[in-house]
């Protein structure tokens, strides 16, 4: 999806956030379609991986793989979950709303730049 797919907030934003029912709707198809992507992703990963059958150095790289999609997978749940009670688009640390064109980016993100960024220096 581009950036211009996402419709401005044609006013009354849901659960305060500067989100309209549009705009989280097309947001929570994101979510989903990198929900099926992650669970495909790990499905492959985990066929084609048999134990025994793979050097330590092609173990390591797979079994990274595997965490990293599977911590993608947890975000993209996690968002869902914001999205279902209510806590989407906000940040979970300092409840700022999220900017809609980063959610477009990233509908997954759960913390503003700047908690983000805290988050990374320390």
């Amino acid at each position: 999806m581009t950036r211009s797919a996402i419709r401005p907030n044609s006013g009354g934003g849901a659960s305060g956030t500067a989100l309209g029912a549009t705009q989280l709707t097309e947001l929570r198809e994101l979510l989903e379609q990198q929900r099926r992507f992650r669970l495909e992703q790990l499905e492959q990963l985990q066929t084609t991986a048999a134990p025994g059958e793979l050097s330590t150095g092609d173990r390591e790289i797979t079994d990274s793989l595997v965490a990293g999609a599977r911590a993608a997978l947890r975000d993209v749940l996690d968002a869902l979950q914001r999205m279902d009670d209510g806590r989407y688009g906000s940040c979970r640390r300092c409840g700022t709303v999220l900017e809609p064109a980063r959610l477009e980016v990233l509908p997954q993100v759960s913390l503003c730049v700047t908690c983000q960024r805290a988050d990374q220096s320390g």
